[in-house]
This record gives C-alpha cells, structure tokens and sequence, in this order.
C-alpha cells in the first residue's frame, strides 16, 4: 500500500542489488572472536602501547572497546536530544574507542580503511554523553562489496575486520515504511493528550538490520527513538506514542527515520471558554 501523502516528501528507497542507539544501535557487532548479527557485544581487546604524537601520552593508545555495523546514527540534535540520522544507500561503522584523547582529536587519529581505501566519518556523530569511552562512526555504501577492512591509529593497524563484519557490510537491510496511522482524529483546543501511530517496516535487503526512528509531537522539544529489528525479507509493524496539545489550528506529529519523514496534523476544535467577569455593581447614588 502506497505511503499517505499528508506531508511526504517521497525520497526513493534503495534497492540492494548485492549480496545495521544510543550510538551503537544495530546488528553484526564484532567482538575478538565472534560477532553478532543481532546486538552488540563489548570487545576488550587492547592495541599495543606505542609512542603517539600531539599529546596522546606514551604507553596509551587507544583502544577498541566495540565495533558494529548499524542502519543510523543517533547523533546530539540541539546539542541536547538523541535524533535519527541516515542518508539512503547508507550504513555506518561504529567504533567504540577507550582513550584519554578527547573526541575531536580521535577522528583526525582513527581510519577506518575498506578494500584498502579510506572511509569518509558520517556526517552527524553519536552522542558523546552515553558512555566513558567515545563513539566514532564512518559511512559506507550499501551497494559496495567489502572483502577486507581494518582500523588504523595515526597509521597503526589496531583491528582487523572479522568476516562476519564484512558479510554484514557487503549484505545490509534495506528498509521501506509505509502506512502510517494515528489514533486521534481530533484534539480540543488546550487538550493534552497522548496520541499513538503505527507504521510498518519492510526489510528488502540481504541481511537482518536494526530500524531507526524519530518521534515527537508538538509537546515537548525532544524525540523519541523507535526501533525494530527485522530479518532480510520479513515486516514488522512498529507503534510508539507521544503527547499532543491543542494548540493553533493543527497539532504536528513527525516520525522521522533520517532518509524521510512524515508528518500529519491532528485538527484542533473548539476554543478555551474565557471565565466569565462579573459586571461591576453600580454605585449608589
């Protein structure tokens, strides 16, 4: 069934021709032996210590605490509230890193090298306040095959990609939404009520992915993130609920998974009934 077209603005879904919160949403994450498809497992694996430059003492490279392919990247919007980010034809490569070097510092230092060629950091960053340690994310094709990969330090090798990552970047999920509903078809003026959508989301690629989504109303300043791991081939419908008041002549919902968006008004009826003031008593004369 074809998407409503209250507000879309119909960015076309990739279709992989070739065979994914908080920062690390998503599925393969690879740990020293074995990876995961399905969530992310922390890997303790310590690079060598070595000499760096530009502050970073000796005896303190930075180490890999996680790595993991996901479909987004939940990045600061405002500086202060998590919020999708994905561009189609996308996936990204998440590196957990233990370093005493801050954030700026490490994404000049780290490459994350494909086929031999260097990756390109993904334009929004994870949000830096979930976790001690500091989460870099690179973006990579989906429709590119992948045979080799490492992670290098100022040039220094600090992992290899296992073949589970490279399975997963060379077989990504491809996601299509469609049919998004909500619950209220009308709100009173100065009403604040909880309003509930649902959509479904269709896995059309090779591999099994973490879907993403952003939701707010027009309540409150952040979102709330949606998720829904689905397996290569299969659909899922997804629900998530957010406040609304009655306000101006419309109330905005938007549920925004990076590579589109789609909003819808819930007309607002009636107005707020003024208390009413008594007449003044006239003075005697």
């Amino acid at each position: 069934m074809p998407m409503p077209a209250d507000v879309m603005s119909r960015r076309s879904v990739l279709k992989a021709s070739v065979i994914m919160a908080t920062g690390l949403s998503g599925c393969a994450s690879e740990t020293a032996e074995t990876d995961s498809s399905s969530s992310p497992t922390d890997d303790k694996q310590t690079s060598p210590n070595r000499t760096t430059t530009e502050g970073t003492p000796t005896g303190e490279s930075p180490s890999i605490v996680a790595l993991s392919v996901s479909d987004y990247v939940l990045y600061p919007l405002a500086g202060a509230h998590p919020h999708v980010h994905r561009q189609l034809n996308t996936q990204y490569v998440i590196i957990r890193i233990d370093s005493p070097a801050d954030s700026d510092s490490l994404r000049h230092r780290l490459t994350l090298e494909l086929d031999g060629k260097s990756v390109s950091l993904a334009d929004r960053q994870p949000v830096p306040w979930q976790h001690d340690t500091t989460d870099i994310a690179f973006a990579v094709a989906k429709d590119e095959t992948v045979e080799s990969g490492r992670v290098l330090h100022e040039g220094a090798a600090l992992r290899t990609l296992s073949s589970t990552t490279l399975d997963r970047l060379t077989n990504p999920p491809v996601f299509d939404v469609a049919d998004p509903s909500v619950s209220l078809t009308e709100l009173s003026a100065g009403a604040d009520r909880e309003a509930t959508i649902d959509f479904r989301v269709t896995n059309t690629g090779d591999g099994r992915g973490e879907f993403g989504a952003s939701l707010r109303g027009n309540f409150v300043s952040g979102a709330k993130t949606l998720t829904a791991t689905v397996d290569a081939g299969a659909e899922r419908t997804v629900t998530g609920a957010t406040h609304v008041v009655g306000k101006g002549d419309a109330a905005k919902i938007r549920l925004d998974w990076g590579s589109d968006q789609w909003t819808k008004g819930i007309p607002v009826v009636g107005t707020p009934q003024e208390p009413e003031t008594p007449s003044p008593t006239p003075a005697p004369k």
